[in-house]
């Protein structure tokens, strides 16, 4: 169910990139595929894609890290959240290590957009 919701959201959402995608391929034996729901039916095999291979399946845009993205955002005015976790003491000895040491916090490297549905 959940893989066919996936093939299904990823149709809907990328179907003209996937169908343009297959029908740029030059030098292609087979049919063209005339629709998103043919397209995700033979790439959407449970197959792990690289990023170039996604990029010329029309699957995904671009290729960029997650500081390029996230400093493009900022540059866009999108207001940028910095996570922070706390971690819970672990057993025994977490509980009696100190409060120096249980309430500092780990700092994970992320964000989330202030907007972003």
């Amino acid at each position: 169910r959940i893989h066919g919701a996936f093939r299904d959201h990823v149709a809907e959402a990328r179907g003209e990139a996937l169908v343009a995608a297959s029908v740029g391929k030059e030098g292609r034996s087979e049919r063209h595929a005339t629709n998103a729901k043919e397209v995700i039916d033979r790439v959407a095999t449970g197959d792990v894609f690289l990023g170039t291979q996604a990029i010329r399946l029309g699957l995904v845009d671009r290729l960029i890290t997650s500081d390029e993205y996230i400093a493009e955002r900022i540059r866009q005015g999108a207001r940028v959240l910095k996570l922070m976790v706390h971690t819970r003491p672990v057993g025994l000895s977490g509980l009696f290590s100190g409060p120096s040491r249980r309430n500092s916090p780990s700092v994970g490297y992320g964000g989330g957009f202030a907007g972003d549905g």
